[in-house]
């Protein structure tokens, strides 16, 4: 299989992807035969795909998930258990070409954290959550250097939200960390979306659940190596972290956009002490578009984020878990 295209990864369906240059990866067709000839690598891009009128977030908690040991799901992960995630939302919404879907997740009362691809230029955005009598707005901005096009990698977006969210008991927010990326690679994160399993050619890739899978980082924006390409590397993208491409197939795919990436903290084996070190942006794909090769997340941690969502935050008078101002119930 030839890895050679880097996709937006904007949750849709088939035709729906917006694609740039990436770099083409061989195999030998038999072990007697020559390698066959590199792809030639593409040039170019198409849109980026938006969300086109108003888009609605729900509550992974109230998808009730209760998931069976060792289920498949996220390319290689699990369904994830809902109370495990009750600050996450997830939205599929009309978009040209199809449905698509992203995720989100709450970072404070009145900040909600997620991709820039998944804000739409017009158009509104709520969230329902389980015994609010009415949706919640949220008025969201997209980091300046996405909306130029000037770097693809910061691809943030946050959103002020009115009225501010009525927590129930017991409730967590996540916390946002804005360490050094680079201390993310060679270690482990959590990935974390509402997403397709297996192909993005078909014409109905989700199936209503939220997943988590587990994936090694294996490259940042600031490494030596550049195995993708120099288009996806300082200065030009400042803030891609990659997870390592495995036949396991732990990655993202459609749906998981604006989902949050973990890392864990503590001694905790699982997963339940986990700071957000980033929001999952785009991956490398086959031509055909159903085989899935490393996952690119944009980096809290990365130059573009922490003085930009401080400056939004004073602005809006907000306040989020890990950035500005004192929040109550933040996770850890």
């Amino acid at each position: 299989m030839k890895l050679r295209v880097l996709a937006v990864l904007v949750a849709g369906t088939a035709g729906f992807w917006s694609c740039q240059s990436g770099q083409a990866v061989s195999e030998h067709s038999a072990p007697a035969a020559p390698p066959p000839p590199a792809a030639p690598i593409r040039s170019g891009a198409a849109p980026v795909a938006t969300p086109s009128g108003d888009v609605e977030f729900h509550a992974v908690l109230d998808l009730a998930q209760t998931p069976r040991p060792n289920e498949p799901e996220l390319r290689g992960g699990r369904e994830a258990a809902s109370a495990e995630w009750p600050a996450s939302l997830y939205a599929t919404f009309a978009a040209r070409g199809g449905t698509a879907a992203c995720t989100a997740a709450l970072i404070g009362p009145a900040v909600l954290l997620t991709a820039a691809h998944c804000v739409p230029a017009v158009g509104t955005i709520t969230f329902r959550y389980n015994g609010h009598p009415a949706p919640y707005m949220a008025a969201c901005t997209r980091h300046p250097d996405f909306g130029s096009e000037t770097d693809r990698s910061a691809d943030f977006a946050l959103c002020t939200v009115t009225p501010a969210f009525d927590a129930p008991a017991g409730f967590l927010y996540e916390t946002v960390s804005t360490s050094d990326m680079t201390a993310l690679v060679n270690s482990v994160v959590v990935l974390a979306g509402f997403g397709c399993i297996s192909s993005v050619a078909t014409g109905a890739p989700f199936d209503g659940k939220y997943r988590i899978g587990f994936a090694a980082v294996d490259e940042s924006s600031g490494s030596p190596a550049r195995t993708h390409g120099d288009e996806f590397y300082s200065p030009r993208e400042r803030n891609n972290v990659f997870t390592a491409s495995d036949p396991a197939k732990i990655n993202l795919c459609p749906g998981d956009s604006g989902g949050p990436a973990f890392a864990r903290t503590g001694g905790d084996p699982g997963h339940s002490s986990r700071t957000i070190v980033g929001v999952a942006s785009r991956v490398f794909y086959d031509a055909a578009g159903t085989g899935f090769g490393s996952s690119i997340i944009s980096a809290t941690g990365g130059p573009a984020f922490r003085g930009w969502a401080e400056r939004w935050l004073q602005s809006s008078g907000a306040a989020a878990c890990g950035l500005a101002g004192r929040v109550p119930m933040c996770r850890n």
